[in-house]
C-alpha cells in the first residue's frame, strides 16, 4: 500500500506541503462549494487551477463521461479529491487517460472490453470527508451504471493515491444518516476481510482494531455528532479497515449489496452492512481464526451484540424491510454466481 497517510486535526492547512506547487484540478462536490473549501483550499494551495464540484452519489458513467470531457480539455499535473466515497472513486475515473484522453476509453477499460493498458495516470491526493469508503488507501473505484442495474470496478495496480489527507474535522458537519451508513461501511470492510479468503494475520489484526471502534463509538456518535474525539476514533476505523481490505478485496456482504442498491436503491451503507449479523451466525464454529476475531471484537462468537447496536442505530436486519421477499432473495442469490467478491469469502449462503 504505497499512499502516504497523513492523520489529524486540521492537517489540511498543511495540503500545499504535498501538493508541492503542481498545476491541480480540485475535484468536490456542491456542498463544499457553497461552505467556501474550493477559496479556502485555492488559498493554501495557490497552483489549484480549475475546480469541478458536479459530482453525484453513486456515480455513473453517464455522468462521468460528461464530465471527464471537460476536465480533460486542460493541462493538469495533479488531481485534489476532496469529498466522501463518491468524489474519490470519480477522481479515479478522471485519473486514467490514453494518448487522446478519450473517454470512451476509459469506459470501455472499466467493462472489460479494452486491455488494461497503454493508459497513464494522474497522481491524486485523496482528502475523505467521511469515514467509511476507504477508497482514498485503495486501488479500486466503484463505478455504477443504473441503466443495466450493474456496479463496475475500476482497479488498475497503481491508482493508489498519492497521499491519504484525514482530517476529523472535515468531517464534523456529516449529517447523522450518512454519518451512519459510512460507519456501518467500514464495519463491512472490516469483518469481510476477516472472513475472506486472502486474509492474513496482518490485515486482520487491522480489521479488528477498525471493528472495536465501530462497535464502541459508532453508537456514540450517532448520538454526538459535533464530539470530534469520537469523529476521530471513526476516521481511524476507516483507516484500520482500508489497510486492510486493500489487500483482501471485500467479500460475500458487499457482493449482495450490489443488487441490493441497483435494484431497491438501498444506499450502499445499509445494503453491504444489514447482512452481517446473519453472517456472522452462519460462519461461527466454522473457522478458527474467524471465531477468534469475532471473539475479541464482539466478546463472543454470535451476533446478539451487533442486533444490539443495529438496534441502536435503528438500523433493520429483516431483507422483508427492503422490500426484498423470498422470490427476490433468490434473484439476490443468482446475483452473486459472476461476482468475484463472492468468491473471496469463506461464508456461504
Amino acid at each position: 500500500m504505497p499512499t502516504k497517510i497523513v492523520f489529524g486535526d486540521n492537517e489540511i492547512q498543511n495540503l500545499n506541503k504535498f501538493v508541492k506547487n503542481r498545476k491541480s484540478i480540485l475535484i468536490t462536490s456542491s456542498g463544499f462549494i457553497k461552505r467556501g473549501y474550493a477559496d479556502k483550499l485555492k488559498s493554501i494551495c495557490p497552483s489549484i487551477a480549475f475546480v469541478f464540484s458536479d459530482i453525484k452519489s453513486h456515480p455513473e458513467f453517464k455522468d462521468l463521461e460528461a464530465t471527464y470531457e471537460q476536465i480533460h480539455k486542460n493541462d493538469f499535473e495533479l488531481i485534489i479529491a476532496l469529498g466522501g466515497g463518491s468524489v474519490l472513486d470519480a477522481a479515479k475515473f478522471f485519473s486514467v487517460y490514453n494518448d487522446k484522453k478519450e473517454v470512451k476509453f476509459v469506459t470501455n477499460l472499466i467493462k472489460g472490453s479494452v486491455e488494461k493498458s497503454n493508459y497513464s495516470l494522474v497522481p491524486i491526493i485523496s482528502i475523505p470527508s467521511t469515514a467509511g469508503t476507504g477508497s482514498e488507501i485503495t486501488p479500486w473505484a466503484t463505478i455504477w451504471d443504473m441503466d443495466e442495474k450493474k456496479k463496475y470496478s475500476l482497479h488498475l495496480p497503481k491508482l493508489f493515491s498519492e497521499v491519504a489527507l484525514y482530517d476529523p474535522v472535515l468531517t464534523l458537519s456529516v449529517p447523522k444518516n450518512i454519518t451512519i451508513q459510512t460507519g456501518l461501511d467500514t464495519l463491512s470492510h472490516a469483518l469481510e476481510s476477516i472472513w475472506n479468503k486472502n486474509a492474513n494475520e496482518i490485515t486482520i489484526n487491522y480489521a479488528i482494531k477498525s471493528a472495536k471502534i465501530i462497535v464502541k463509538y459508532l453508537p456514540k456518535l450517532a448520538n454526538d455528532l459535533q464530539n470530534l474525539k469520537y469523529r476521530e476514533q471513526i476516521m481511524k476505523a476507516c483507516m484500520y479497515a482500508g489497510l486492510a481490505f486493500s489487500n483482501t478485496q471485500t467479500a460475500i456482504a458487499h457482493a449482495m449489496s450490489y443488487y441490493i442498491t441497483t435494484h431497491k436503491h438501498i444506499p450502499h451503507g445499509i445494503a453491504c452492512s444489514f447482512t452481517l449479523p446473519m453472517l456472522i451466525d452462519k460462519i461461527c464454529g466454522k473457522y478458527e481464526h474467524v471465531d477468534k476475531a469475532l471473539r475479541e471484537i464482539f466478546g463472543s462468537c454470535d451476533s446478539k451484540k451487533l442486533r444490539k447496536m443495529f438496534d441502536k442505530l435503528k438500523i433493520s436486519t429483516k431483507f422483508s424491510d427492503y422490500d426484498i421477499d423470498k422470490n427476490e432473495i433468490q434473484n439476490l442469490k443468482n446475483s452473486l454466481a459472476n461476482t468475484q467478491r463472492a468468491g473471496n469469502s469463506l461464508v456461504m449462503l
